[in-house]
Formats: C-alpha cells, structure tokens, sequence
C-alpha cells in the first residue's frame, strides 16, 4: 500500500519540460498500478479501493501542475480519464465505509436492534455491489489502454512559451495561488454549510497533493508546516463528511421505508434516529474542530508568505497544527 509522495531528483533548475515527464509518469504509473490491484485483490478491496482514489487525486493534482506542459486536448481527456475512475472508486469507496462501520458495530448491536441492522447492511451491500460492477466499467480498457493514456500524455509534453523555463520558476507561482485560493475558501467556509466544508476539504487534498511535488522549491519546514496543517484539516472534515453523508442516507432510508412499508416503520425507526442523532452530534464536533483550526491557520498567515521567498525558521510556530499520532487503520486514513 505504501506511495511515494514526493519526487525525487527534481530541483529549482531542472527543466520544466523534463520535470513534467517525470512527475506525471510517476503518478499515472502509480493509478495504472492501483487499478489492477482494486480489480484482483478481492480480501483487501476496499483498502484497494482507497488507495486507487488517492492515487487518482495526486495524478490529477499532477496534471494540474503541469497543465501548461500538454497541449489542450491531451490534458483534459487525460483529466477527464482520471475524473472517471476517481469517481467510480469514490462511489465504491463511500459505500465501503459506510459498510465498515455498520460491521464494526455489529458485535454491540442490541437485540431489539437486530432488524435495522440487517435491514441497513442490505441496503448498502444493494448498493455497493453495482458500484464495483460501475469501477470495472470505468476500467474496462486496463492495462493496455491506460499504458496508451500514460504513453501519449508524456510524448506530449513540451517547454511552451520562454518566460519560464525551470522546475522552480513555474511551481513557486503556481502553488502560491493555490494556496491563496485555498486561504480564501476557508473563510468563506467558516461557519458555512456541510457541502462548503466539503470543499474546503477537496480542495485541502489538491492543495497538499501538489505540495508533495515541490517540495524541492519552498522551504523544508514551510512544506512540512502546511503539510500537517492540512492532513489535519482532512481528518476533520473527513469524519464530518462521512457523518454528513450516512445521516442523509438514514433519512433517506427512514423516509422510504415510512412510504413504502408503514406498518414495519416502528420496528427500525427506533435505532435509525438514534443513529442520526449521533452523526449530527459528530457533524457538530467536527464543525467546531474546523473552528479551532481555522484560528491557528489565520495566525500563521505569515507563514505563508514563504512560497515564493525563503522564511527564517523561526517564522514558523513549533507545534501550532501538532501531527496526531497514527491509528491502526492509518491505510485508509481520512488524510488521503
């Protein structure tokens, strides 16, 4: 399971052409790779899963970077290519957490609560299984056509205009707007709704998929600052989102069964609503974690001013978004 998250060799003079080529064969190897172990590893599938939705962000986050290196076309069929299957595990892999979950509760689920239960574990297994059926589809052409994808793509790089023509010259600007863009999404989200904090949330992952690839550009602890700042705010939003989505999916589930079987609703309702009301409850911690975030990320605005010119170190303050140790299940940690 283990990737590589940044690159090696490349350095503010490497060319931005040859950076290009290998930065992006890195990643699309590594979506190429993923794919054939979510199709074949049926016993870890789900880590699988995950693991192929990750590489697919840092692909795009890649492509992204680069966009000025492929020519128009080339680059949004291969985004649209890598949107495609992003989304189709990202469909999977959202019914596998909620799946996990309901396993994980399986062993303390009271007696009275039994058919809920199972009634909610066939509802989302229902799901699940045209979902895998849906990612195979997005695959269909695996591994020859992505090895056409990923060959095409690199042969279309090129340097395109002479104003930048290092690795450094084109990444510190770049990076800089999208941590600008980033900063500014943030306030807007405070105190937002749930679907604005899902933006902050993808936009923190595109913002430090992109990190890891310049890290030979900014200074080391300014990386490594934002870096933790932003898998921090990832695991936040990222038990928000899964609160988010599996409270709807119970009033949704709640509301089906009252129309289409009123006289069984009484024997589920009990334990949905409870349900409900726990992931709000965790919807409204997390919001308040945000908050606590967002102050300190307010106050190492400074900080950020290291993008584009050397900090001295002591700019940066020791210990404001402090690393949380890693759980057992850090494979499919929110963070990725």
């Amino acid at each position: 399971m283990a990737m590589a998250t940044c690159v090696a060799d490349l350095t503010e003079t490497t060319p931005v052409a040859d950076a290009a080529r290998r930065v992006l064969c890195m990643r699309l190897e590594t979506v190429r790779d993923r794919i054939g172990e979510a199709l074949t590893e049926v016993k870890r599938g789900g880590q699988r899963v995950h693991a192929l939705r990750v590489a697919t962000r840092r692909a795009a986050a890649a492509v992204d970077l680069f966009r000025r290196c492929l020519p128009h076309k080339v680059g949004k069929h291969l985004r649209s290519r890598l949107r495609l299957i992003r989304r189709a595990a990202g469909e999977a892999r959202d019914w596998d957490v909620v799946l996990g979950e309901l396993t994980g509760r399986l062993e303390r689920v009271e007696v009275a609560d039994r058919p809920a239960h199972d009634m909610l574990s066939g509802f989302v297994l229902a799901h699940r299984i045209p979902a895998e059926q849906r990612l195979r589809a997005a695959c269909r052409d695996y591994p020859f056509g992505f090895d056409r994808l990923l060959a095409n793509s690199l042969a279309s790089i090129r340097q395109r205009g002479p104003d930048v023509t290092t690795f450094g010259g084109h990444a510190r600007p770049t990076v800089l707007r999208m941590v600008t863009g980033f900063d500014a999404l943030c306030q807007r989200g405070d105190g937002g709704s749930w679907e604005q904090l899902h933006e902050v949330r993808i936009a923190a992952k595109r913002l430090r998929y992109a990190l890891e690839l310049v890290q030979s550009c900014i200074d080391p602890g300014l990386g490594g600052h934002i870096a933790t700042a932003l898998a921090n705010l990832q695991e936040t939003l990222g038990t928000v989102n899964d609160s988010f989505n599996e409270s709807r999916l119970l009033r949704i589930v709640l509301g089906g069964i009252d129309r289409c079987l009123p006289a069984s609703c009484e024997r589920y309702r009990p334990q949905i609503e409870r349900r409900i009301v726990e992931h709000e409850q965790a919807m409204d911690a997390g919001r308040e974690a945000f908050a606590r975030w967002l102050v300190a990320w307010r106050s190492s605005a400074s900080v950020l001013q290291g993008i584009t010119s050397p900090l001295p170190m002591a700019v940066i303050q020791p210990g404001l978004f402090p690393r949380k140790p890693p759980t057992a299940d850090e494979p499919l940690s929110r963070a990725g």
